[in-house]
């Protein structure tokens, strides 16, 4: 597991938002969301709701917060 993965993840749980995340974080959009993809794969579980206006952790991903 990937330190920078959570950092990015509790950001985007935080902000409600990848592009926020991502200006917060000095990153792409698109990066922001490939960290994010990548953690999910490797915890086999989906860790973010995407709305169209926010970004909210799933139980799984409220779980994960716990730990990061």
């Amino acid at each position: 597991m990937n330190l920078d993965r959570l950092r990015t993840f509790r950001k985007v749980i935080e902000l409600e938002s990848f592009s926020r995340a991502a200006e917060e974080l000095f990153l792409s959009q698109p990066a922001v969301s490939l960290q994010i993809r990548h953690l999910e794969r490797e915890l086999g579980v989906v860790l973010i709701d995407r709305h169209a206006a926010r970004a909210v952790a799933t139980p799984a991903g409220t779980a994960l917060l716990t730990f990061c």
